[in-house]
């Protein structure tokens, strides 16, 4: 199985090779995929090295120039390289994708300077940005069709790894221009009007649908909802989805603050949703210095399967 980084970089070779236009920036990291366009697409490829701000802003000039510049890091250094972001590129119509791999502990153990937590946060926060957390490899893969059939500015989330049970949840015909702009979809329902609506995206949707297990197993009704699109989240299917709900639980490898829940409560309160409870599962709000896998640093951090069940239960009787 390839990676979301390897399945969407590959296919975007494929298109550079008949768009001129498509440039990569690669900012000191290494892939098999990027070997490809060093010795096939030397004049479309950029090696940055260490130097996140100086990539954006020469992203930025070659987007003024009207090319298509993709620009590859680690997803933690996107905070390093914000302000470039936002001036040269958000604030002058200087369209270019951001490519963020290994989201949230996804660098786990490199500790807390690797671990992009807040990146939902922040990222939220730039005018005129599309932000993406793919589901699975093969929708990283689909999403280069829209990015360079509709080039704006855009945050790709890649995930380094992600459950297993997550592979084969779309079809590939159906990821097109449409679904995207949806931004969500419906994985699990004991039935359309369920009172209880998880939400989340990415690798925490294998800790909403072990969620849905369990408590199905319970004999509660529940659904499960991927809202991968995560910026300027769609009220219309978001209503439609959330129809008949009256608990919303959101899972998410991120702290709290500003994250991914915030941004569902936000789309509640706009659309005059009437609801009983939002329940947010995060990381906790202090940088987790711990050493460790990630499975260890979520289980230890209170994002542990059984805890979310655990706690789950207990705030459902309150």
């Amino acid at each position: 199985m390839k990676t979301q980084r390897d399945a969407f970089i590959s296919a975007l070779f494929d298109r550079a090779k008949e768009d001129k236009d498509i440039c990569l920036i690669s900012v000191d990291m290494g892939a098999p995929s990027l070997d490809r366009w060093r010795e096939e697409l030397p004049e479309q490829f950029f090696a940055a090295g260490i130097s996140e701000q100086n990539a954006i802003n020469f992203a930025a000039g070659l987007s003024a120039a009207g090319k298509k510049p993709y620009v590859y890091f680690m997803a933690c250094w996107a905070a390093r390289c914000f302000e470039q972001i936002r001036y040269s590129c958000a604030m002058a119509n200087n369209p270019i994708v951001v490519l963020g791999n290994g989201i949230a502990l996804g660098y786990a153990p490199a500790g807390p300077a690797h671990s992009a937590t807040e990146d939902i946060a922040y990222m939220k926060s730039l005018c005129n940005i599309e932000i993406f957390s793919p589901t699975n490899s093969l929708m990283a893969e689909k999403l280069v069709d829209l990015t360079c059939d509709d080039f704006k500015l855009r945050y790709i989330r890649l995930e380094r790894s992600y459950p297993e049970v997550l592979d084969n949840t779309y079809r590939q015909n159906e990821m097109n221009s449409d679904f995207f702009k949806k931004g969500m979809r419906l994985l699990r329902s004991t039935g359309f009007e369920a009172p209880l609506c998880i939400i989340s995206n990415g690798y925490m949707l294998g800790r909403a649908i072990d969620l849905y297990d369990r408590l199905v197993s319970e004999g509660l009704e529940v659904k499960v909802l991927d809202v991968y699109k995560t910026e300027e989240i769609n009220r219309e299917f978001f209503e439609s989805y959330a129809a008949g709900s009256t608990t919303f639980i959101t899972l998410e490898e991120q702290t709290l603050s500003g994250g991914f829940g915030s941004s569902i409560c936000e789309v509640l309160t706009d659309i005059n949703f009437k609801f009983d409870k939002v329940i947010r599962f995060g990381l906790p709000s202090r940088y987790i210095f711990e050493n460790g896998s990630r499975e260890h640093l979520l289980n230890t951090n209170g994002l542990s399967a059984e805890n979310i069940f655990n706690r789950t239960l207990e705030l459902l009787g309150d």
